[in-house]
């Protein structure tokens, strides 16, 4: 029997994809990529991660999000998985919210040398924040990997 081959990795963001941030301070980042097996823009790519798993899975992203504090958009071109589109261009999208609670979160999909590299940075702005992010940041980890995880393997 074969063994399954992990497609997707954990990776430490590079000063190019430091560059697509615009948070004054950023107090986590993570990041994943993969080798595209077809040619996308960043954008489709980012729908694809955010918006390509099936409902139910969709459904507890946003409640998650919501949870956080996180006020999504209806469905536009500008916005993706509710989140408002702060930057789009040929290397990389980013969309990008805010909470309430002090909690701004980035995220952005950047294509390059035939890879995709999905990364979420947050700034925390205040104690309750940081004490909330790091209760979460268990299971962001994991569904943030499920989720670029299922993208690569659709896209194959």
């Amino acid at each position: 029997m074969a063994s399954i081959q992990h497609i997707v990795e954990r990776t430490d963001p590079d000063a190019d994809l430091l560059a697509c941030t615009t948070l004054t301070r950023i107090d986590h980042v993570d990041a994943h990529v993969f080798r595209a097996a077809r040619a996308r823009l960043p954008a489709e790519w980012a729908r694809e991660i955010l918006e390509g798993p099936p409902a139910v899975t969709r459904l507890r992203l946003r409640l998650g999000w919501m949870m956080l504090g996180i006020r999504l958009r209806p469905a536009a071109p500008d916005v993706i998985a509710g989140w408002p589109v702060t930057h789009r261009d040929a290397e990389y999208v980013r969309v990008q919210a805010m909470s309430p609670i002090g909690l701004s979160g980035q995220l952005i999909t950047r294509v390059a040398g035939g890879e995709v590299t999905f990364a979420t940075f947050a700034r925390l702005g205040n104690p309750v924040a940081r004490r909330i992010w790091a209760k979460v940041l268990p299971t962001h980890l994991a569904v943030v990997r499920s989720l670029v995880d299922g993208a690569a393997s659709r896209s194959r």
